[in-house]
């Protein structure tokens, strides 16, 4: 079924009718009901049209008898309407400040308002874009699946590009898809603050320190979850994020910060990070651009350097140490 084309006059108010008119009175100024009639059968609708068309400013009576219209010019009409809109959606926007605290005072009063249940993967996703979406200064993630959504979160890049301050604990199960490694380094780029932790135990999502969302069982299909407002039990989440974000190794690979370290490439830390992120050594073959024997040659050599004996173990080492 073909789509209706999108009319960008009509989110200025202006009916199909209304346009027609208008179209037909620039082509032939100074019109009459009686000239115009041709543009519709039902007489109300055309009296209707030019009123409404008046009232917006695109067309003027002249004359007496018979009256007559003719249009104002489209760079003054246009102009003139979209400017009254901005203002119109403006004034709107302001109330938001006023409404939002008085949807809060609504609700101190009502301990059950603290806390609200999303039922269905659909909802839970649904508010999860709204929330981060109003986010304005800063989101804090634990990643791990399962997913309401796929798990690639394209709204976070606009999220960061307001200068949201973003901390992600990621589990090493959510970095093994193919496309894990350059969609993280994409959001490292665009600002995000990443670390890796083994047995991440529960998915979570705080925006502003003002409401979190949690799942409240990790089943496949994410059936509820919880919305949490301003509270102690909000307060604890924060808490418990910061207490597994100081537990986390970092993700993102940066120059070594000891001068006393070994002389480590690029593709070294980079390989550093790939196995804290828990990283298959196909993955990071591809990765590196470079054989699966070559991975594991590196790889015993980094575990002897930092005298460790697993990938989790040389990343925690590596990073207590600077070289990552």
């Amino acid at each position: 079924m073909t789509r209706p084309q999108p009319r960008p006059l009509g989110s200025l108010g202006i009916s199909e009718l209304d346009e027609r008119v208008y179209r037909a009175l620039l082509v032939r100024p100074g019109g009459s009901l009686a000239e115009l009639a041709v543009l519709t059968p039902r007489r109300a609708d055309l009296t209707a049209s030019l009123r409404r068309l008046q009232d917006l400013g695109f067309v003027r009576p002249v004359g007496a008898r018979p009256r007559r219209y003719a249009p104002v010019t489209p760079e003054t009409a246009i102009e003139s309407l979209v400017h009254q809109r901005q203002q119109e959606l403006l004034g709107a926007l302001a109330m938001t400040t006023e409404l939002s605290a008085e949807y809060r005072i609504g609700r101190d009063d009502d301990p059950g308002a603290l806390v609200e249940i999303l039922t269905g993967a659909t909802a839970v996703a649904q508010r999860f874009e709204e929330l981060q979406s109003s986010c304005t200064s800063e989101l804090l993630l634990f990643d791990r699946p399962p997913y309401a959504a796929p798990p690639d979160n394209p709204q976070q890049q606009s999220v960061l590009a307001r200068n949201v301050t973003s901390r992600t604990v990621y589990a090493p199960e959510s970095l093994l898809r193919d496309d894990a490694a350059a969609y993280v380094r994409a959001l490292g780029d665009a600002g995000e603050d990443a670390r890796v932790l083994p047995g991440l135990p529960l998915k979570l999502a705080v925006f502003d320190r003002r409401v979190a969302l949690i799942p409240l069982t990790l089943d496949s299909d994410i059936p509820q979850s919880a919305v949490i407002r301003r509270s102690t039990l909000l307060d604890a989440m924060v808490m418990l994020f910061e207490f597994f974000w100081e537990r986390a190794l970092p993700l993102t690979v940066t120059a070594p910060a000891s001068p006393a370290g070994p002389d480590l490439s690029a593709d070294d830390r980079r390989l550093l990070s790939l196995l804290v992120s828990g990283a298959k050594d196909e993955a990071i073959a591809r990765d590196l651009e470079v054989g699966v024997r070559t991975v594991r040659r590196r790889m015993q050599r980094l575990l002897h350097l930092l005298d460790a004996e697993t990938r989790f173990q040389a990343g925690m080492q590596a990073a207590r140490r600077g070289w990552v």
